[in-house]
């Protein structure tokens, strides 16, 4: 349906709204549009979220069809996606997040060509699998994987030295940053407490949105 497509993102409730198909024909009109402009790869990540395996492998399996190559870089927070972007040299990527909204909830950021999609673009896309205006590859896309976690800490800490030595606590809400904020941290020279720093994509503690003062009780 077309209220999943927002001005920045695409996003719905898993299985009513955001179906597997959906994400699917999503991913082929992105692959459509990725193929027009030359694009031959798209980075994929997703975050913590139940549904989020299977909606990126939904999501792979449309980008594909287009005869677009997918780099599946595995659960990571978004910010990691952007980064493998520029790393592997795609300018592309897809975020399989729901963000701030409730568990039951998942969604797409998306870049293409070194631009974010947003306005016009995202409904270009919605048009695109209306009007069937998806291009079927003779020979589908390879899904290859690749850990770029470890490039992302080095990039930061070669670029970043603190001042003084810091005692961080740190709660991740279970959500994907749980993958790499102490590694980091550590790694810059803090000593770190952990909390909820497990990724549970059932939110079993409270929801991991920080905009919420009563999310920082703990």
């Amino acid at each position: 349906s077309k209220n999943i497509f927002k001005a920045y993102d695409i996003r719905g409730i898993v299985d009513e709204t955001l179906t597997e198909e959906a994400v699917t024909n999503i991913g082929h009109a992105i692959g459509s549009v990725a193929f027009e402009q030359n694009i031959k790869a798209i980075v994929l990540g997703r975050d913590g979220r139940l549904s989020g395996l299977r909606l990126q492998t939904a999501l792979a399996d449309g980008i594909t069809r287009a005869g677009v190559d997918v780099i599946d870089i595995g659960m990571v927070p978004t910010p990691v996606v952007y980064f493998a972007t520029r790393l592997l040299n795609t300018g592309s990527g897809v975020v399989v997040t729901g963000s701030h909204n409730p568990p039951q909830y998942n969604g797409l950021q998306m870049m293409l060509g070194g631009d974010t999609l947003y306005g016009a673009a995202i409904t270009d896309l919605y048009q695109r699998v209306i009007d069937g205006q998806l291009r079927t590859a003779p020979v589908k896309g390879t899904v290859t994987q690749r850990d770029v976690l470890a490039d992302y800490v080095n990039a930061i800490c070669a670029d970043i030295t603190l001042h003084r030595p810091m005692h961080v606590a740190v709660d991740c809400g279970n959500g994907v940053g749980g993958v790499v904020a102490t590694e980091l941290l550590q790694r810059l020279g803090c000593t770190v407490t952990e909390l909820l720093c497990d990724v549970d994509g059932h939110f079993p503690n409270h929801h991991p949105d920080p905009a919420e003062p009563h999310n920082l009780i703990d």
